[in-house]
């Protein structure tokens, strides 16, 4: 596929990822001549825990659910991908099978770069293997950063800056900033319960910090949420 097969907006979404935009010219547009789009449905499994690594990602639309289920059926969900974010870096590096579930948390595209022809473009362009490490750092950079928030901040200091998090890593759509995941999504991702979710959002709703609609959450007032974490 060609960087100009791609069309301005699926272009638009890539570079507005910072890993991404700091590539190399001539690397980006190998790596995105390489890869093919593809489209899941809400629900469908993108790869499993234990798959063998088929594939570096990259999400142009939707959102990609990145979790884990225990042998008693309790999941713990990691992240959720938004537009313009890379995935699949571990096995592409390491040649190991998959460390966790990637499903599509709503109708989802996603460009795929399967491993030979990410292997033709590391032989072209060797730079590549240091760019995987640093997408590979922050992978490490944001479980040490959750582990650190689950065990020191409080659940509204964990939602205001999950919520901070998810907006700044998408692509804004008319100007408004908006994370779109549902509460029970992001109760998942700040272990708490959903009914506890729904009261500081709707506290937030009052004081004009955020607007609510239906499985999205514009921010109003990001400076508000940001001081709440911050003063923790």
């Amino acid at each position: 596929m060609s960087e100009t097969a791609l069309g301005p907006e699926i272009r638009d979404i890539l570079l507005a990822n910072t890993w991404f935009r700091e590539l190399p010219g001539d690397l980006a547009r190998a790596l995105v001549g390489a890869a093919t789009l593809r489209s899941f449905a809400s629900g469908e499994v993108i790869h499993c825990q234990g798959d063998p690594s088929d594939a570096l990602y990259a999400v142009v639309a939707g959102s990609v659910k990145v979790s884990s289920l225990s042998a008693e059926g309790r999941e713990c969900v990691f992240r959720y991908l938004s537009p313009g974010n890379w995935f699949g870096e571990i096995g592409m590096l390491d040649g190991m099978p998959r460390t966790h579930d990637a499903v599509a948390a709503q109708p989802t595209r996603v460009l795929l770069v399967p491993p030979d022809a990410l292997a033709e473009v590391l032989a072209r362009h060797p730079a590549f293997y240091k760019f995987l490490s640093l997408l590979l750092c922050r992978v490490v950079r944001t479980a040490f950063t959750m582990l650190n928030d689950t065990t020191l901040l409080s659940v509204s200091a964990r939602l205001a800056k999950r919520l901070l998090s998810f907006a700044e890593a998408s692509v804004p759509t008319g100007g408004e900033c908006a994370v779109h995941l549902t509460q029970e999504e992001l109760a998942t991702l700040v272990n708490a319960t959903r009914q506890t979710v729904n009261k500081r959002l709707a506290d937030w709703q009052k004081l004009g910090w955020i607007e609510l609609r239906y499985a999205r959450i514009v921010i109003r007032n990001p400076d508000a949420l940001r001081q709440l974490h911050l003063d923790e």
